[in-house]
């Protein structure tokens, strides 16, 4: 690898999102697809974190693609009472650009 391919390639590296970030930024996205009255449950941010976690870790290696599953899921916060999921879905985006 020449050193002009490998300064891209770190370049690129440090600037895309980490894997966890994009798994938590598509489950706020998703999120706010959600009856914006109804009140959220741990269920649905689950079921929401486990679809997206199967496309965007598809084909990734099971030991990176666990690793980023792990992480996204450590950084999900509690769900409030009658939280609704649009307001869960801003804290999520919070949190994602800060890992």
């Amino acid at each position: 690898m020449t050193t002009d391919a490998f300064d891209t390639a770190l370049r690129h590296l440090l600037t895309e999102p980490s894997r966890a970030q994009q798994i938590l930024t598509a489950v706020a996205s998703a999120l706010q697809s959600e009856d914006p009255f109804e009140a959220l449950t741990l269920d649905t941010v689950n079921d929401y974190l486990h679809g997206v976690a199967l496309v965007l870790t598809d084909g990734l290696p099971a030991v990176i693609a666990d690793e980023a599953i792990q992480h996204a899921a450590r950084a999900l916060p509690s769900v409030y009472d009658r939280e609704t999921a649009d307001a869960y879905a801003l804290r999520l985006l919070q949190i994602a650009r800060g890992i």
